[in-house]
């Protein structure tokens, strides 16, 4: 996917910081902290500062280019969004790899909340494991 046109698409300015965020996610399979993917902007685009990089999630996140899960750390999580359409994530706890996840389960919840009388607004499902490779012990050492 080219990073340029992607922005554009999306009614975003393309900025060298932009490009760089883009690039890393691009270039991964697995969730990144925003400190991570500081680490890997600052090789690629000396001179970022965290800040930089905290906006532009922000502001990709509210543009639908990123997805975002909480980590059992308490630390927000980025990948870039691949597909359309509403999904979850399985997430290694050992290399971080994401694998989506496209069964819901606010599907089969709705009704049971709408008899009690309770409407959802929003809901995040992320399964926390390991990966096959982790599981082998080949993962990220």
């Amino acid at each position: 996917m080219d990073i340029e046109e992607l922005l554009k698409q999306n009614d975003l300015k393309v900025t060298p910081q932009r490009k760089a965020i883009l690039a890393v996610l691009q270039n991964t399979n697995s969730f990144l902290s925003a400190q991570d993917l500081f680490q890997r902007v600052i090789a690629i685009l000396p001179g970022t500062n965290f800040s930089t990089i905290y906006r532009n999630l922000d502001v990709m996140l509210a543009k639908g280019l990123l997805c975002r899960v909480p980590s059992d750390n308490g630390a927000d999580l980025y990948e870039l969004r691949r597909e359309e359409g509403h999904h979850h994530h399985a997430v290694c706890k050992t290399c971080g790899a994401s694998i989506p996840v496209d069964y819901c389960p606010m599907e089969s919840l709705i009704q049971e909340l709408d008899r009690k009388g309770f409407l959802p607004t929003e809901h995040c499902f992320e399964v926390y494991g390991l990966c096959a490779r982790c599981r082998k012990g080949k993962g990220k050492q």
